[in-house]
């Protein structure tokens, strides 16, 4: 459960730095708890799943707009 909780934390400091919206007392507890042996590759899975969720999000949309309506 440990293990879970601090993949889970990364993950939350991770989303936290990309928005740029963490105050300065809640970084400093990040930091202190951070492991940062496994930090990069968390980083570059949540940037990967955020592109991934805005090239399905943009595909749904310009598709959905081509595709004819019932019966016209």
């Amino acid at each position: 459960m440990e293990q879970k909780m601090n993949f889970l934390n990364m993950v939350k400091m991770v989303l936290w730095s990309f928005f740029g919206i963490r105050n300065g007392a809640g970084q400093r507890d990040d930091i202190r708890s951070a492991n940062f042996r496994y930090l990069p590759v968390v980083a570059v899975l949540v940037a990967a799943a955020i592109v991934a969720i805005l090239l399905t999000f943009v595909h749904v949309v310009t598709h959905g707009a081509t595709m004819p309506t019932q019966g016209f």
